[in-house]
């Protein structure tokens, strides 16, 4: 890995959320160099289409007004100034949100001493690089199609999608976690690399050990367990499939563990076997993958199932647990590990299968050294050498001129 450089992460997700890639990334980059993690700004006028989220506006507006919050050794969380209007309305009040963010930005990496800075970007729409920040390199490490989290109105989409090919043409680097998203941004970047996402393997993997104890919360919980464990958003959530399931089968009970960004539906909430025991910290979470009989990944969207690369995947099988997921592809090359279905009906035999299957001793063999093979150090390690080789060639050919 490489050391002794300022790094500056654009995040499209907050600091304190649960943790996805760019926290991984940056938490291990930061052991050897200094961070500056940049949180997304909001915008007001989602407050149009959601006015019950105003709070969170005004919790993050005074999170700019205190300025920079130092989180831990070498590790710096700063929220820039809020927006007017969201991207993808107007070009030019793209371009203006962008110099905005991107001069507060510049201004606090610069009070912090973060001279010639890596810049490593997440966030597709909220700089225009390059050459800003007096980086050194830049790098576009694409891990989600976000523009389906902004938005399911085409045209406004369609506009993000400009923006985003604009990044990743300029971008001296690109990094894409799935196969899908690597094959798109490898033709507007030749520069791209697949680097699937990472796991805490030690972590996870002690959901096995008899030391760890299920948590008490699940103590109380009539099995079998069908569990989730992640961030809720109506829009990817297969909301159908879960009542579907939960109807036809009373005596499962399904546990969902996380935030939920909106409000589920009244038909799920009001299903006496579906529990919700909102986010937990990450340490604690092999304490409940442990109770779970059966693990979810439960998403619908074609755009979002075609490019997502689940980092719970992994993570539940380092748990040792079977796991029924919607038709994502990136996992269909583990179908004969993972349960992946298609409709409703193979959901529900999937679950069912599942609870078989998933207790067998060889099945559970397999699902841990299927996870071992990935980890969040492998990944940090690998794009650093890339990074690495482009910052010591252009060092060698400014010697050279």
């Amino acid at each position: 890995m490489f050391k002794g450089e300022n790094v500056i992460c654009i995040s499209w997700l907050v600091w304190d959320s649960i943790p996805l890639v760019m926290h991984h990334m940056m938490t291990r980059l930061a052991r050897d160099n200094r961070v500056l993690f940049v949180d997304p700004p909001v915008a007001y006028s989602n407050l149009i289409i959601q006015p019950d989220w105003w709070k969170n506006h005004l919790k993050k507006t005074l999170l700019w007004l205190r300025g920079v919050n130092q989180v831990r050794e070498n590790l710096f969380v700063y929220y820039p100034p809020p927006l007017l209007l969201q991207y993808g309305h107007f070009k030019i009040a793209d371009r203006v949100s962008q110099a905005i963010t991107a001069s507060t930005i510049s201004k606090t990496a610069k009070r912090l001493g973060f001279t010639t800075p890596i810049l490593w970007i997440y966030h597709p729409y909220a700089v225009y690089p390059k050459g800003q920040f007096k980086e050194k390199l830049t790098c576009y490490d694409c891990n989600d199609d976000v523009g389906f989290f902004y938005s399911q109105n085409f045209n406004k989409r369609k506009k993000l999608s400009a923006m985003e090919a604009n990044l990743t043409r300029k971008a001296d680097i690109v990094f894409a976690t799935s196969k899908y998203l690597f094959n798109l941004r490898k033709m507007q970047n030749p520069n791209t690399y697949y680097l699937p996402s990472g796991i805490d393997f030690t972590l996870f993997n002690k959901s096995i050990s008899s030391d760890c104890k299920i948590a008490p919360e699940l103590e109380a919980i009539s099995k079998p367990i069908i569990g989730f464990v992640g961030g809720m958003v109506n829009s990817k959530m297969n909301w159908e499939w879960i009542r579907e399931a939960s109807v036809s089968h009373p005596k499962w009970t399904f546990v969902f563990i996380g935030p939920c960004v909106e409000q589920p539906p009244f038909y799920i909430t009001q299903q006496k076997n579906i529990v919700f025991l909102g986010p937990k910290p990450q340490e604690i979470l092999p304490a409940y993958i442990t109770g779970f009989d059966v693990c979810l990944i439960p998403y619908q969207g074609e755009a979002f199932l075609r490019a997502c690369q689940p980092t719970k995947t992994f993570e539940y099988l380092a748990a040792g647990k079977p796991i029924v997921a919607s038709w994502i592809h990136e996992l269909e090359e583990y179908s004969n590990i993972v349960f992946l279905s298609r409709t409703i009906e193979e959901f529900v035999r999937n679950i069912e299968s599942a609870l078989v299957v998933g207790k067998k001793e060889e099945m559970i063999k397999l699902y841990i050294q299927t996870a071992q093979g990935y980890s969040w150090e492998d990944r940090v390690e690998k794009a650093s050498t890339f990074v690495t080789k482009i910052i010591k060639d252009r060092e060698m050919n400014q010697i050279n001129k």
